[in-house]
């Protein structure tokens, strides 16, 4: 499958034995119908939206009627029965965005703001190895990068380091395909807690979900600063490493 992955011009400092994508790669074995969700045709989108567009212009008298005459739908059933333009319903979205909105940047805005760097301190757990820095000033809860990789349903490679929860079913793995998201590190042993967070969102121009990495509360962060996530307990636990001493360079 990776053979016949699209590949996008690698930035400086890429990693040359994995494929630099800008774009998700979806594995053949994500059924049809959950990637709709995810990711919708983008045809049938524009459709809905313009008829969407078409009922609001309001009905007619015999529409009218008609609505009048089926009787009263409770809230529960409004929410049972609801679904937005791409099918979702709304107990699904609850379960797998955390935020949407419409001024979400594209992945070529999003490139520039971040870099990738050689760490070279020592005191640094990942010396020797490469991190992300913020290219420019980023603002608050700013949307800083997209996770990329392949997406992977209901198994993925457990030797991975890469892989990120999508949805229920669904995973993103970003060990031989990915993008910057990729040299994210673990905060532990370089800060007192991370800066950036990962969050699912819905971009309303598009409808699709994807994994984003956002600055995390109200502070700012500034040009130069390592961008810090928390990989979680479970990563580090399943590794032989002792959360407590919050250092990642430490075995048990």
């Amino acid at each position: 499958m990776y053979r016949d992955v699209k590949t996008a011009t690698p930035c400086s400092g890429w990693t040359p034995e994995v494929k630099y994508i800008d774009k998700l790669v979806w594995s053949p074995a994500v059924p049809k119908e959950l990637k709709q969700f995810f990711e919708p045709n983008q045809q049938a989108i524009e459709q809905a939206k313009k008829q969407q567009n078409s009922v609001r212009s309001g009905p007619d008298d015999k529409t009218k009627k008609a609505n009048t005459d089926i009787g009263s739908v409770t809230a529960e059933e409004e929410e049972e029965e609801w679904k937005d333009i791409a099918g979702r319903t709304l107990n699904f979205l609850n379960e797998h965005v955390n935020l949407r909105g419409s001024d979400f940047p594209s992945i070529k805005e999003q490139r520039r703001n971040i870099k990738i760097k050689k760490i070279t301190d020592k005191s640094h757990p990942c010396c020797g190895a490469y991190g992300l820095v913020a290219a420019q000033n980023l603002a608050p809860r700013q949307l800083i990068l997209d996770y990329l990789g392949v997406v992977e349903y209901k198994s993925y490679s457990s030797s991975s380091d890469y892989v990120l929860r999508y949805g229920i079913d669904l995973s993103i793995d970003a060990e031989k395909c990915g993008n910057e998201a990729r040299f994210f590190n673990d905060f532990r042993g370089v800060a007192t807690g991370p800066n950036v967070c990962f969050l699912n969102y819905l971009d309303e121009r598009t409808e699709k979900i994807r994994v984003g990495v956002f600055v995390l509360g109200n502070k700012k962060i500034k040009k130069g600063e390592e961008l810090l996530v928390t990989y979680g307990k479970s990563f580090w636990s399943n590794r032989g490493m002792e959360m407590s001493e919050q250092n990642h360079s430490k075995h048990k």
